[in-house]
């Protein structure tokens, strides 16, 4: 009888590992798909700041998806929206270093080495957009735990979704700016 009740004891404690196992994949894969997106089947969606030049806005549409798929740590996902931000940004005039930064993300699929192109590319997409809003704005975002000294990105929402950390520290940074 001891044996029959071990036996069951050890079944019933693997069920239960089973499905919170099953709970915890599910429930990853719902966060996953929240913060994902298919970068070759997106339609481009207006978002609350405009500018004058509509290159410059597709190129800031790429932006952003890139930016939330770093937030949503999705290697794989940024480097297929850096490919097409890299198309974007080569119907930009001037737009040679942001290219040059978006390559190194595209190039890639190594999250930390993203993370870090992604900053160099915050900097080259500022001055590239700097001055062409014709409507909304911008926010200069920064994260002072970032890349050992502090890195910046840009959103046009005011909420803090960190790029730099994901998950890890999602909230951690502040607004530096606010660009018009």
């Amino acid at each position: 009888m001891n044996n029959l009740k071990r036996v069951t004891m050890k079944i019933l404690k693997n069920g239960v590992s089973a499905v919170v196992i099953l709970t915890l994949t599910f429930s990853y894969a719902q966060e996953k798909i929240k913060l994902n997106h298919d970068h070759s089947k997106m339609e481009m969606k207006q978002t609350p700041v405009e500018f004058g030049n509509e290159n410059v806005a597709y190129a800031y549409e790429h932006y952003e998806h890139v930016k939330n798929d770093l937030v949503g740590s999705n290697p794989g996902d940024a480097q297929k929206g850096a490919e097409m931000l890299n198309e974007a940004l080569g119907k930009v005039e001037g737009a040679d270093a942001a290219l040059s930064a978006s390559q190194k993300i595209a190039a890639t699929d190594i999250l930390k080495v993203q993370r870090k192109a992604f900053s160099e590319l915050s900097t080259e997409m500022e001055a590239l957009l700097r001055g062409k809003i014709t409507s909304g704005k911008l926010y200069k975002d920064f994260c002072p735990m970032a890349l050992n000294g502090g890195a910046y990105w840009l959103s046009s929402v005011e909420d803090i979704r960190n790029p730099y950390y994901g998950a890890q520290m999602l909230s951690c940074g502040k607004v530096a700016e606010v660009i018009e």
